[in-house]
């Protein structure tokens, strides 16, 4: 089914395909004016600016939630793996299904009751100003590397379709995202994920019906997956080592979901925002539901892809450099039997990317200003604390389009975002499990735990730089009709961690359960070791705990603890 004779650019970009692209930026920048200008309830307290006034509809915050974590590393990288390694993606429905019940029955009773802007507060009440600052600052910086490998990507595709340099491409994103989230604050930022999760379906769904058509139907996309090895629903491998199988996913991907989606402040802002607790858990069931069919989706995608390139790998025989180029080379196939298709993709890999880094970058500012910055800072009025919070909105996110061009040199963006988030998750997971489920943990410990967990990843991590790279799953070149060279084989490259230890030859699926694990195992002795701790206020343990852990609670926020609430 493969075509020959494709191009190395979209040349036939359309009128169709340009207007879709210019409309997601276009719109993006007028949701900004709206709520920034005309919006009657503008952007007039820090409550409204950080939370919607935390009266946003369930139905919304839901959807913007799930297209914030569905970007281009999701649309491109997942479907290229299920090209490569097979259906193993997923496996992420289980991992999202128990990071739901932990946000409905353990993360939201907390957060709701202590009501504060930054989830950095808590860890302030549970173990002073110290461990909050860590905690904040790592969540910061992986954010903002986050954020950074986001807009990497469609600035690449705006660059592979337009000839846009990627310079310019960072630029106009980066700039038009900037702008929107600055004046029109979470409100825009929410309203402007409904509509750009209207074009990441559409993408989607587009890329699903033409290559059903061209492979000839979900029955043939099947026989060729199963011929390939690609359909895997378990597995009963219990090697640590190998890319992916069903433990890694289970006790592996289960605590970066969880950190990453449930727990992080982008997330807690979201269900914060809303005017209940029952909303909230509303908002992370709708989530899991959206987010599974999106990712079900990519894992369809990828097998569509495989059918169309079975006889032909687009890698082996060298057509494209990098398995990240294979989505939009088969965009590229399908761009011939449907106009617009071509201006429909870039514009959802753009709408992925605006999601992100609008959610991300109003959450750091949130961060930034009441975990570093509100402390040290003068009473100020309403109005000029808006301003400061935009100033910090612009500083911040135009330090994220400067990191774009430090991440273009460093490599793999897969691999740059997989070594961040396994780095800071099971670190930050650990610590703010540990608060909640165990009493006796103290600042002490807490401190001493995050610390070791991180520096023990960075090692592995470190460490796994000089493993093999992983083999992918039979490829074939049979059918082509052009000549070319046959790539280095894996088999040729066997050798090169013959002696690395196993403990660098670990997953990467494992990065953030190694983190969680050394913060429980250093924290926990320590804070023994130095006296425990007494919780006063029981709110700030899990509902379970605070059953087991008798004793008048008390019932108010400790003193000296500045709430955004006025």
């Amino acid at each position: 089914m493969y075509s020959d004779n494709l191009k190395s650019d979209f040349t036939d970009f359309t009128t169709t395909d340009y207007v879709a692209l210019i409309l997601v930026l276009g719109i993006s920048i007028v949701i900004g004016l709206y709520f920034g200008f005309y919006f009657k309830g503008k952007q007039n307290t820090p409550e409204d600016y950080f939370l919607g006034g935390r009266n946003m509809g369930v139905i919304p915050v839901a959807i913007s939630l799930s297209v914030t974590f569905i970007s281009g590393i999701t649309i491109i990288g997942f479907t290229t793996t299920v090209y490569q390694f097979g259906t193993y993606p997923w496996l992420y429905c289980f991992s999202i299904l128990i990071m739901t019940l932990c946000v409905v029955f353990l993360f939201l009773p907390i957060f709701y009751e202590v009501k504060l802007p930054s989830t950095f507060g808590y860890i302030r009440l549970r173990f002073g100003r110290k461990a909050q600052l860590l905690a904040s600052f790592i969540s910061i910086v992986s954010a903002t590397l986050y954020v950074s490998v986001n807009l990497y990507i469609p600035a690449l595709v705006l660059n592979f379709t337009l000839g846009i340099s990627i310079l310019t491409g960072t630029l106009i994103l980066g700039l038009c995202c900037i702008f929107y989230t600055t004046f029109g604050g979470f409100r825009a930022v929410i309203w402007a994920d409904l509509f750009q999760a209207c074009l990441i379906v559409l993408c989607n769904v587009a890329i699903v019906y033409i290559g059903l058509k061209l492979v000839g139907g979900v029955e043939e996309v099947w026989d060729a997956s199963e011929r390939g090895g690609r359909i895997i629903i378990f597995d009963s491998s219990t090697d640590p080592t190998i890319r992916f199988s069903t433990l890694n996913f289970f006790f592996g991907s289960t605590f970066v979901v969880t950190q990453q989606f449930g727990l992080n402040q982008t997330s807690i802002q979201r269900y914060l925002s809303t005017s209940s607790m029952k909303k909230a858990r509303s908002v992370a069931v709708m989530f899991y539901v959206i987010y599974s069919v999106l990712m079900l989706l990519c894992v369809l995608t990828g097998l569509i892809i495989y059918a169309y390139y079975e006889n032909c790998d687009p890698v082996s025989s060298g057509i494209v450099r990098e398995p990240d180029q294979i989505v939009p080379l088969f965009v590229m196939e399908l761009a011939h039997h449907l106009s617009g298709l071509s201006g429909i993709f870039v514009a959802g890999i753009v709408a992925g990317c605006l999601s992100t880094m609008s959610s991300c970058l109003n959450s750091s500012t949130v961060c930034l200003y009441e975990d570093f910055l509100r402390p040290y800072l003068p009473e100020m009025s309403n109005q000029k604390t808006c301003n400061l919070l935009k100033m910090i909105t612009v500083v911040l996110g135009c330090l994220q389009i400067i990191l774009v061009f430090v991440i273009m040199k460093l490599g793999s963006i897969v691999t740059i975002l997989l070594t961040v988030l396994g780095l800071t998750t099971g670190s930050i997971l650990g610590l703010f499990t540990m608060g909640m489920l165990v009493p006796q943990a103290n600042q002490t410990g807490a401190f001493a735990g995050t610390v070791t967990s991180i520096v023990a990843v960075a090692v592995v991590i470190y460490g796994g730089l000089y493993k093999k790279p992983d083999p992918t799953l039979p490829m074939s070149t049979e059918g082509c009709l052009h000549n070319f060279t046959s790539p280095l084989k894996t088999s040729d490259l066997e050798q090169r961690d013959f002696d690395l230890p196993w403990i660098f030859r670990i997953s990467f699926m494992y990065y953030g359960t190694i983190g969680i694990a050394i913060v429980y195992l250093v924290g926990v002795p320590v804070s023994l070791l130095t006296g425990g701790n007494e919780i006063t206020d029981q709110r700030l343990l899990a509902p379970l705990i605070r059953r087991n852990n008798q004793g008048e609670p008390n019932r108010s926020i400790p003193e000296g603890v500045d709430l955004l609430m006025n």
